[in-house]
């Protein structure tokens, strides 16, 4: 005869929810001298146990994303111990966090997608490779959104990124002015300097959420940490100017603008101090480091502001008229050839004039290059996120006595939406380190509506 009952478990301090656990126990122990097991000591080691996988795990959070801007080797190592102690603990516990079933399915389908379009990519590269890049960008966000983090680890976490960021960005001047090769400033890890430029358009944004947060919102303030995050913010202000990337800069200014008005008019506070202070670093940078305008001067002379994207755009179009469903399939638009877009052009009847039409490894453009290589589904799905992630946005925007974890969470979740899809207008965007980042940024989001929920308790 067995007794049984529902035990309340807490699996963590700091991360996840309380799950209730079924337990059997027998009446009687299996022999006359073995006293049953003390159910206090084993959730106390138990509890033990997790909490020191959680350090752990969000240990090798950290790490990783110390990592990401630096060094290309360890950044990998780290994420893939980050996935695998997450997915052990999570299947140890029997518990993997709360979601919504539409995020679920969401996250699902940017994961089926890309698949589907690699498997019927004939004759085009089957290139399975890059379905590892898509899977570890949205695995990371689904896996943050399915966890819970604190006010402390949320800081340390922007803290650890903005740090190796102003770091890569001092490893980048050097070799800018030691390597005579390098024209531009970039992000060893990170490489080109539009790709180097987007994932420094995310961590400029979230130095002015850091900022933003240690100054008006935290309960004990510290003049030390306020005058380093406003310090890094101007800094980032500064090295947005400076890695030359227009697309970049006009979105990392949405961003921030978007941010500093929501925040200064929920919390009743003068804009104007703050942006004097950013038009003053913003005129000192372009002064000290005008190669912006003298790109953008030499593209007016040359008659192409927008450096052959409208080109690219019709390449791409002509790719999805000929491919419309599925695409040719993830990396692939760079297989795309002069004589192959002159073949079902003349086909339709209509002149082929080549002057018209771009030929690259992208098209410069997260819409266009997504509509080439992945057809009708991928833009659905990439429109899917692009609302829900907004309506997310809209829908958890903090009121005026929200707590700094949840300014920080909306605030991160804005940079990102700024990262994949304002940046998308101007580059192909949400692959590798700055997807990384945008999904790091969209699972803070996700998680902030467990932490409110689990408040009141």
């Amino acid at each position: 005869m067995r007794q049984a009952g529902w035990q309340a478990a807490i699996v963590s301090d700091d991360t996840r929810l309380t799950v209730l656990r079924y337990h059997w126990r027998p009446t009687d122990p299996p022999f006359p001298d073995m006293p049953l097991a003390d159910s206090a000591l084993e959730n106390s080691l138990e509890g033990s146990l997790n909490r020191s996988l959680n350090c752990a795990e969000f240990t090798l959070l950290c790490l990783f994303s110390i990592a990401l801007p630096l060094v290309e080797a360890p950044k990998n190592i780290f994420w893939g111990l980050f996935l695998l102690l997450w997915i052990g603990r999570s299947a140890w516990t029997r518990n993997w966090g709360s979601l919504s079933v539409r995020w679920d399915l969401l996250f699902t389908a940017l994961l089926a997608v890309p698949l589907a379009s690699v498997i019927v990519s004939s004759p085009y590269p089957h290139k399975w490779h890059e379905l590892g890049d898509i899977a570890g960008y949205v695995s990371l966000g689904w896996m943050l959104a399915r966890s819970r983090l604190t006010t402390k680890q949320i800081t340390i976490l922007l803290v650890c990124l903005i740090v190796a960021t102003l770091a890569g960005v001092i490893q980048g001047y050097w070799m800018l002015h030691t390597d005579p090769k390098r024209e531009w400033l970039q992000l060893n890890s990170v490489g080109h300097v539009n790709h180097s430029a987007l994932y420094g358009m995310g961590i400029g944004g979230l130095t002015v959420v850091l900022a933003c947060a240690e100054w008006f919102t935290t309960t004990v303030r510290s003049n030390l940490k306020r005058a380093l995050t406003a310090l890094a913010a101007l800094i980032m202000l500064g090295v947005m100017i400076s890695f030359g990337s227009r697309g970049a800069l006009v979105a990392y200014i949405l961003s921030t603008v978007v941010f500093l008005l929501v925040f200064c008019r929920t919390k009743k506070i003068r804009l104007w101090p703050i942006v004097v202070a950013g038009l003053i670093v913003a005129s000192g940078a372009l002064a000290l480091d005008p190669k912006q305008i003298e790109k953008t001067e030499v593209n007016i002379r040359a008659g192409s502001l927008t450096s052959a994207r409208a080109e690219a755009a019709h390449t791409a179009i002509e790719v999805w008229r000929h491919r419309p469903l599925t695409g040719v399939g993830p990396a692939n638009f760079s297989a795309i050839s002069p004589e192959q877009i002159q073949r079902w052009v003349t086909a339709r009847g209509e002149i082929y004039a080549q002057e018209h039409y771009l030929f690259s490894s992208h098209a410069h453009n997260l819409f266009f290059n997504t509509l080439a290589e992945r057809g009708i589904i991928g833009i659905a799905a990439l429109l899917a996120l692009c609302f829900a992630w907004l309506g997310a946005l809209l829908c958890r925007r903090p009121a005026a006595d929200a707590t700094t974890a949840e300014w920080l969470s909306w605030g991160a979740g804005a940079t990102g939406w700024f990262i994949v899809f304002a940046g998308g207008m101007f580059n192909t965007t949400l692959h590798h380190e700055h997807g990384m980042l945008a999904m790091v940024c969209l699972g803070l989001l996700l998680a902030s509506a467990k932490r409110r929920k689990a408040s009141p308790q």
